[in-house]
């Protein structure tokens, strides 16, 4: 399948070379930063803005994928995606070891070294980065930024809009609500509500997180990416495919 990147950044590289493993053709990017249209990135170009999403779809590009770190944004993009017509592609790396019974949503980005235990479901537009590990029966909301080595322990439960940074650790069967942000290294052991900051070992809540207000075209229901939310139990998605 031809599909685009949007995000030229960091992300668009990790998700371009993830790619490259697998039977997509990645045609070019798209960025809103029009300073970068008609730059090259790591041998491909940034074809427009989102402006031009459209007439891409037009082109014959197929599918498309955000690789963009702002979970609100992320989840914008790919309901515009999905209006425009394409089918949201998920990066999964090689390297990534995911267990045949998860539930993997769609537009997800899965980075080298993470792995997936049994009966975990993986919702939408979710990343997942490298080393990070989902434990048994674990649940992540759509929406979802997983940081680089952050390990679950077994039925942890994150919900949807929420950040988890890098090396954190959450003890089994701990609750996080939605649109929580985990510090680096933190150490979570009790339940988390929603809007909230949390930091250090234990983490203590230390300041309010204001709530996110969807604005036009984004999935605020979790179900644009795909129709069902695995979060809901219904599985949508394979679970290693590239598709």
């Amino acid at each position: 399948m031809r599909i685009v990147i949007v995000g030229a950044g960091d992300n668009g590289v990790q998700v371009l070379h993830i790619l490259k493993h697998s039977t997509h053709e990645v045609v070019g990017f798209v960025d809103d930063d029009a300073l970068k249209t008609g730059s090259v990135v790591c041998g491909r170009p940034v074809l427009g803005t989102g402006a031009i999403l459209a007439d891409l779809r037009a082109g014959g590009i197929e599918g498309g994928i955000v690789a963009i770190g702002d979970n609100r944004t992320r989840s914008s993009y790919t309901g515009r995606l999905i209006a425009a017509g394409f089918e949201i592609v998920n990066a999964i790396h090689p390297a990534a070891m995911i267990d045949e019974s998860a539930i993997l949503g769609r537009g997800i980005i899965i980075e080298m070294g993470a792995v997936i235990h049994p009966l975990a479901r993986i919702g939408n537009c979710v990343f997942l980065g490298g080393s990070s590990v989902i434990s048994h029966h674990s649940v992540v909301e759509d929406n979802v930024l997983i940081g680089g080595g952050v390990i679950f322990g077994g039925r942890v439960h994150v919900g949807r809009d929420s950040l988890i940074g890098v090396g954190a650790v959450l003890q089994p069967y701990t609750r996080v609500g939605s649109n929580v942000v985990v510090g680096i290294g933190a150490a979570v052991v009790r339940d988390l509500p929603d809007n909230v900051v949390a930091v250090g070992v234990p983490a203590r809540i230390v300041r309010e997180n204001l709530p996110i207000v969807p604005q036009t075209g984004e999935t605020a229901d979790g179900e644009a990416a795909s129709g069902v939310s695995p979060a809901s139990g219904e599985r949508i998605g394979g679970t290693r495919a590239q598709d």
